[in-house]
């Protein structure tokens, strides 16, 4: 699905969410954001700007809530959720949630 920004069309990354029922019924379980998440890449990348990490790449999208984030931005998301993964399922090992 191509959505429009400032006139001109702009990439989606999970190409938009689910259309079917049975497919709203699945991802329903995965968690109230999950069918919404997804990162639009932005239109204002060119080849004379895209070395430039402090340039926004795109929207991460969640819950119809935007957050505009450049190349760093995005890579400080990924090794946060990572951890906060890695600390939820350490936790589950060791009996520390009651």
């Amino acid at each position: 699905m191509m959505k429009r920004y400032n006139g001109k069309p702009r990439g989606t990354v999970n190409q938009g969410g689910a259309t079917h029922h049975k497919d709203r019924k699945k991802f329903e379980s995965m968690g109230k954001n999950y069918n919404s998440i997804d990162f639009e890449l932005s239109d204002k990348i060119t080849l004379s700007n895209y070395k430039e990490r402090s340039n926004p790449i795109g929207d991460l999208v969640v819950g119809g809530k935007r957050v505009e984030l450049t190349w760093s931005e995005c890579n400080k998301i990924i090794t946060t959720l990572e951890d906060a993964k890695s600390t939820h399922h350490r936790k589950i090992q060791l009996g520390l949630f009651s």
